[in-house]
Protein backbone atom coordinates (compact mmCIF):
# COMPACT_ATOMS: atom_id res chain seq x y z
CA UNK A 1 0.00 0.00 0.00
CA UNK A 2 1.35 3.45 -0.90
CA UNK A 3 1.64 6.02 1.85
CA UNK A 4 -1.57 7.98 2.37
CA UNK A 5 0.36 11.25 2.29
CA UNK A 6 1.58 10.97 -1.32
CA UNK A 7 -1.51 12.41 -2.96
CA UNK A 8 -1.80 15.41 -0.69
CA UNK A 9 1.85 16.28 -1.06
CA UNK A 10 1.67 16.16 -4.84
CA UNK A 11 -1.25 18.57 -4.58
CA UNK A 12 0.72 20.78 -2.22
CA UNK A 13 3.64 20.91 -4.60
CA UNK A 14 1.40 21.75 -7.55
CA UNK A 15 -0.33 24.52 -5.63
CA UNK A 16 2.74 26.26 -4.21
CA UNK A 17 2.96 29.90 -5.32
CA UNK A 18 5.15 32.08 -3.57
CA UNK A 19 12.71 38.32 -14.40
CA UNK A 20 14.80 38.45 -13.18
CA UNK A 21 17.72 38.12 -15.47
CA UNK A 22 17.88 35.05 -17.68
CA UNK A 23 21.44 34.46 -16.50
CA UNK A 24 21.48 31.69 -13.91
CA UNK A 25 23.87 30.96 -11.07
CA UNK A 26 26.04 27.87 -10.73
CA UNK A 27 24.23 24.57 -10.02
CA UNK A 28 23.03 24.34 -6.43
CA UNK A 29 21.83 21.17 -4.74
CA UNK A 30 18.51 21.71 -3.00
CA UNK A 31 18.96 20.66 0.66
CA UNK A 32 17.08 17.51 1.58
CA UNK A 33 16.94 16.32 -2.04
CA UNK A 34 19.18 14.73 -4.68
CA UNK A 35 18.28 17.51 -7.15
CA UNK A 36 20.61 20.31 -8.27
CA UNK A 37 19.74 23.17 -10.61
CA UNK A 38 20.85 26.66 -11.61
CA UNK A 39 18.45 29.14 -9.94
CA UNK A 40 17.63 32.32 -11.86
CA UNK A 41 19.36 35.51 -10.79
CA UNK A 42 17.41 37.11 -7.95
CA UNK A 43 16.20 33.78 -6.51
CA UNK A 44 17.37 32.67 -3.07
CA UNK A 45 16.95 29.41 -1.14
CA UNK A 46 13.43 29.12 0.28
CA UNK A 47 12.81 28.74 4.01
CA UNK A 48 9.44 26.95 3.91
CA UNK A 49 9.97 24.46 1.08
CA UNK A 50 12.82 22.77 -0.81
CA UNK A 51 13.69 25.09 -3.67
CA UNK A 52 14.14 28.77 -4.45
CA UNK A 53 11.99 31.88 -4.40
CA UNK A 54 11.84 35.55 -5.29
CA UNK A 55 9.34 37.04 -2.84
CA UNK A 56 9.19 40.40 -4.58
CA UNK A 57 8.08 38.76 -7.83
CA UNK A 58 5.84 36.10 -6.19
CA UNK A 59 7.87 33.47 -8.01
CA UNK A 60 9.16 30.12 -6.81
CA UNK A 61 10.81 26.86 -7.83
CA UNK A 62 9.75 23.87 -5.71
CA UNK A 63 11.44 20.45 -5.76
CA UNK A 64 9.43 17.40 -4.69
CA UNK A 65 10.90 13.89 -4.58
CA UNK A 66 8.53 10.98 -4.05
CA UNK A 67 9.06 7.23 -3.47
CA UNK A 68 6.65 6.31 -6.25
CA UNK A 69 7.11 5.27 -9.90
CA UNK A 70 7.58 8.21 -12.25
CA UNK A 71 5.24 6.63 -14.79
CA UNK A 72 2.36 6.80 -12.30
CA UNK A 73 3.04 10.46 -11.53
CA UNK A 74 3.28 11.41 -15.21
CA UNK A 75 0.15 9.43 -16.10
CA UNK A 76 -1.89 11.68 -13.82
CA UNK A 77 -0.73 14.88 -15.48
CA UNK A 78 -3.26 14.78 -18.29
CA UNK A 79 -5.49 17.64 -19.35
CA UNK A 80 -8.33 16.13 -17.31
CA UNK A 81 -6.14 15.29 -14.32
CA UNK A 82 -4.70 18.80 -14.13
CA UNK A 83 -8.15 20.35 -14.58
CA UNK A 84 -9.31 18.47 -11.48
CA UNK A 85 -6.60 20.38 -9.57
CA UNK A 86 -7.68 23.71 -11.03
CA UNK A 87 -4.99 23.89 -13.72
CA UNK A 88 -5.18 24.36 -17.47
CA UNK A 89 -2.67 22.46 -19.58
CA UNK A 90 -1.07 24.81 -22.13
CA UNK A 91 1.62 22.54 -23.57
CA UNK A 92 3.50 19.29 -22.99
CA UNK A 93 6.82 18.11 -24.43
CA UNK A 94 9.34 15.32 -23.96
CA UNK A 95 12.80 16.40 -22.84
CA UNK A 96 16.20 14.93 -21.98
CA UNK A 97 17.32 16.56 -18.74
CA UNK A 98 20.38 15.65 -16.67
CA UNK A 99 20.72 12.40 -18.59
CA UNK A 100 17.12 11.39 -17.88
CA UNK A 101 13.98 11.24 -19.98
CA UNK A 102 11.57 13.87 -18.68
CA UNK A 103 8.29 15.57 -19.45
CA UNK A 104 7.96 19.37 -19.39
CA UNK A 105 4.47 20.81 -18.86
CA UNK A 106 3.29 24.40 -19.11
CA UNK A 107 0.10 25.17 -17.16
CA UNK A 108 -2.04 28.06 -15.92
CA UNK A 109 -3.81 28.37 -12.58
CA UNK A 110 -5.78 31.08 -10.76
CA UNK A 111 -4.94 31.52 -7.08
CA UNK A 112 -6.22 34.28 -4.83
CA UNK A 113 -7.47 36.31 -7.77
CA UNK A 114 -4.10 36.22 -9.55
CA UNK A 115 -3.40 34.15 -12.65
CA UNK A 116 -0.17 32.17 -12.33
CA UNK A 117 1.74 30.21 -14.93
CA UNK A 118 3.78 27.11 -14.12
CA UNK A 119 6.59 25.19 -15.75
CA UNK A 120 6.56 21.61 -14.42
CA UNK A 121 9.35 19.08 -14.98
CA UNK A 122 8.58 15.41 -14.25
CA UNK A 123 11.13 12.60 -14.26
CA UNK A 124 12.30 9.55 -12.30
CA UNK A 125 12.41 5.77 -12.61
CA UNK A 126 10.53 2.65 -11.51
CA UNK A 127 10.85 3.43 -7.80
CA UNK A 128 11.13 7.21 -7.44
CA UNK A 129 9.80 10.42 -8.96
CA UNK A 130 10.97 14.00 -9.12
CA UNK A 131 8.71 16.97 -9.77
CA UNK A 132 10.18 20.46 -10.16
CA UNK A 133 7.56 23.21 -10.36
CA UNK A 134 8.35 26.82 -11.27
CA UNK A 135 5.50 29.27 -10.58
CA UNK A 136 5.19 32.96 -11.51
CA UNK A 137 2.45 35.55 -12.16
CA UNK A 138 1.27 35.61 -15.76
CA UNK A 139 1.82 39.35 -15.77
CA UNK A 140 5.58 38.71 -15.33
CA UNK A 141 5.88 35.99 -17.97
CA UNK A 142 8.10 38.09 -20.24
CA UNK A 143 10.41 38.85 -17.31
CA UNK A 144 10.74 35.51 -15.53
CA UNK A 145 9.14 32.79 -17.66
CA UNK A 146 12.18 31.89 -19.77
CA UNK A 147 14.53 32.13 -16.77
CA UNK A 148 12.44 29.68 -14.76
CA UNK A 149 12.07 27.30 -17.70
CA UNK A 150 15.85 27.35 -18.20
CA UNK A 151 16.40 26.67 -14.49
CA UNK A 152 14.20 23.57 -14.65
CA UNK A 153 16.02 22.31 -17.74
CA UNK A 154 19.36 22.75 -15.94
CA UNK A 155 18.37 20.14 -13.32
CA UNK A 156 20.60 17.17 -12.55
CA UNK A 157 20.54 14.41 -9.95
CA UNK A 158 23.09 12.71 -7.73
CA UNK A 159 22.76 9.04 -6.81
CA UNK A 160 22.06 9.97 -3.21
CA UNK A 161 21.54 13.00 -1.02
CA UNK A 162 23.27 13.68 2.26
CA UNK A 163 21.40 10.88 4.03
CA UNK A 164 20.27 13.39 6.65
CA UNK A 165 16.46 13.54 6.81
CA UNK A 166 16.68 16.87 8.67
CA UNK A 167 18.91 18.58 6.07
CA UNK A 168 17.45 21.93 5.10
CA UNK A 169 14.60 21.76 7.62
CA UNK A 170 14.04 24.75 9.91
CA UNK A 171 13.09 22.55 12.88
CA UNK A 172 14.05 19.44 14.78
CA UNK A 173 12.01 16.78 16.60
CA UNK A 174 13.08 13.73 18.58
CA UNK A 175 11.66 10.34 17.54
CA UNK A 176 9.80 8.43 20.26
CA UNK A 177 10.29 4.83 21.32
CA UNK A 178 7.71 3.65 18.77
CA UNK A 179 7.95 6.27 16.02
CA UNK A 180 11.03 6.22 13.79
CA UNK A 181 12.12 8.78 11.19
CA UNK A 182 10.98 7.40 7.82
CA UNK A 183 11.91 10.20 5.43
CA UNK A 184 10.92 13.48 3.87
CA UNK A 185 8.20 14.90 1.63
CA UNK A 186 9.15 18.45 0.66
CA UNK A 187 9.39 20.36 3.98
CA UNK A 188 7.53 17.71 5.96
CA UNK A 189 9.18 15.03 8.09
CA UNK A 190 7.45 11.64 8.29
CA UNK A 191 7.78 9.21 11.21
CA UNK A 192 6.24 5.75 11.31
CA UNK A 193 6.29 2.61 13.42
CA UNK A 194 8.07 0.62 10.73
CA UNK A 195 10.47 3.40 9.77
CA UNK A 196 9.19 3.07 6.20
CA UNK A 197 7.49 5.70 4.06
CA UNK A 198 5.01 3.16 2.76
CA UNK A 199 2.39 1.37 4.83
CA UNK A 200 1.43 -2.28 4.75
CA UNK A 201 -1.43 -1.75 7.20
CA UNK A 202 -3.67 1.36 7.33
CA UNK A 203 -3.90 0.91 11.12
CA UNK A 204 -0.15 1.53 11.46
CA UNK A 205 0.69 4.77 13.24
CA UNK A 206 2.43 7.51 11.31
CA UNK A 207 3.16 11.14 12.05
CA UNK A 208 3.89 14.15 9.82
CA UNK A 209 5.30 17.50 10.95
CA UNK A 210 6.50 20.65 9.21
CA UNK A 211 5.83 24.30 8.40
CA UNK A 212 3.18 25.53 6.00
CA UNK A 213 4.45 26.21 2.48
CA UNK A 214 2.54 29.46 2.05
CA UNK A 215 1.89 32.35 4.38
CA UNK A 216 -1.59 32.15 5.90
CA UNK A 217 -3.24 34.82 8.09
CA UNK A 218 -4.89 33.08 11.08
CA UNK A 219 -7.18 35.12 13.32
CA UNK A 220 -9.05 32.32 15.11
CA UNK A 221 -6.60 29.48 15.81
CA UNK A 222 -9.23 27.02 17.08
CA UNK A 223 -11.52 27.54 14.08
CA UNK A 224 -8.60 27.29 11.65
CA UNK A 225 -7.39 24.07 13.32
CA UNK A 226 -10.81 22.43 13.13
CA UNK A 227 -11.22 23.41 9.47
CA UNK A 228 -7.70 22.23 8.65
CA UNK A 229 -8.39 18.82 10.23
CA UNK A 230 -11.52 18.34 8.13
CA UNK A 231 -9.57 19.21 4.97
CA UNK A 232 -6.99 16.47 5.55
CA UNK A 233 -6.96 14.39 2.38
CA UNK A 234 -5.91 11.15 4.08
CA UNK A 235 -9.10 10.92 6.15
CA UNK A 236 -12.85 11.44 5.91
CA UNK A 237 -15.80 11.69 8.31
CA UNK A 238 -13.90 13.77 10.88
CA UNK A 239 -16.11 14.02 13.97
CA UNK A 240 -16.18 14.12 17.79
CA UNK A 241 -13.54 16.85 17.79
CA UNK A 242 -12.00 17.80 21.13
CA UNK A 243 -9.30 20.43 21.57
CA UNK A 244 -7.22 22.60 23.84
CA UNK A 245 -5.02 25.67 23.56
CA UNK A 246 -1.42 25.47 24.81
CA UNK A 247 2.08 26.73 24.06
CA UNK A 248 4.51 24.73 21.95
CA UNK A 249 7.83 26.18 23.02
CA UNK A 250 7.15 29.87 22.56
CA UNK A 251 4.52 29.36 19.85
CA UNK A 252 0.79 29.70 20.49
CA UNK A 253 -0.72 26.34 19.56
CA UNK A 254 -3.94 24.33 19.48
CA UNK A 255 -4.17 20.55 19.87
CA UNK A 256 -7.17 18.52 18.76
CA UNK A 257 -8.21 14.89 18.77
CA UNK A 258 -10.92 13.51 16.51
CA UNK A 259 -12.46 10.32 15.21
CA UNK A 260 -12.11 9.77 11.47
CA UNK A 261 -11.99 7.09 8.80
CA UNK A 262 -9.21 6.23 6.38
CA UNK A 263 -10.09 7.89 3.07
CA UNK A 264 -9.35 4.73 1.06
CA UNK A 265 -10.22 1.75 3.24
CA UNK A 266 -12.78 3.31 5.58
CA UNK A 267 -10.90 1.90 8.59
CA UNK A 268 -11.77 3.81 11.81
CA UNK A 269 -8.86 6.07 12.77
CA UNK A 270 -7.93 8.45 15.53
CA UNK A 271 -6.57 11.80 14.31
CA UNK A 272 -4.15 13.86 16.40
CA UNK A 273 -3.30 17.37 15.23
CA UNK A 274 -1.40 20.40 16.49
CA UNK A 275 -1.28 23.75 14.69
CA UNK A 276 1.17 26.35 16.02
CA UNK A 277 1.39 29.96 14.84
CA UNK A 278 4.82 30.61 13.36
CA UNK A 279 5.48 34.10 12.05
CA UNK A 280 3.41 34.65 8.91
CA UNK A 281 2.60 30.95 8.59
CA UNK A 282 2.10 27.95 10.83
CA UNK A 283 3.59 24.62 11.86
CA UNK A 284 1.37 21.54 11.64
CA UNK A 285 1.80 18.10 13.19
CA UNK A 286 -0.62 15.28 12.43
CA UNK A 287 -0.67 11.74 13.77
CA UNK A 288 -2.85 8.92 12.41
CA UNK A 289 -3.49 5.50 13.91
CA UNK A 290 -6.15 2.80 13.90
CA UNK A 291 -8.83 3.67 16.47
CA UNK A 292 -8.23 0.45 18.43
CA UNK A 293 -4.66 1.57 19.18
CA UNK A 294 -5.34 5.26 19.86
CA UNK A 295 -4.66 5.22 23.59
CA UNK A 296 -1.36 3.44 22.99
CA UNK A 297 -0.04 5.92 20.42
CA UNK A 298 -1.34 9.26 21.69
CA UNK A 299 1.54 9.55 24.14
CA UNK A 300 3.97 8.85 21.29
CA UNK A 301 2.48 11.60 19.12
CA UNK A 302 2.63 14.08 22.01
CA UNK A 303 6.20 13.10 22.85
CA UNK A 304 7.42 13.93 19.35
CA UNK A 305 5.43 17.17 19.21
CA UNK A 306 6.68 18.38 22.59
CA UNK A 307 10.28 17.88 21.39
CA UNK A 308 9.73 20.37 18.53
CA UNK A 309 12.25 23.17 18.39
CA UNK A 310 13.32 25.75 15.83
CA UNK A 311 16.75 25.15 14.34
Amino acid sequence: MKSRVLAILVSSALGCSVAVSARAADPVRVPGTTTSLEPPSGFSPAERFPGFQNRELQSSIVVTELPAPAAALIAGMTEEGLASKGMQLLSSSKQQVGGRAAVLLHTAQNAGGTEFLKWMLLTGDETSSVMVVGTFPKSLEAKVGDAIRSALLSASWSKAGSGDSFEGLSFRVTPSSKLKVAGRFMNLLLLSESGSMTQQDPAEAYYVVGPSVSTVPIEDLQAFSETRAKQTAQVKEVQNVQGRAFELGKLRAYELLADAADAKSGLPLRLYQVVALDGDGYVIAQGFVGAARASEMLAEFRSVTESFERK
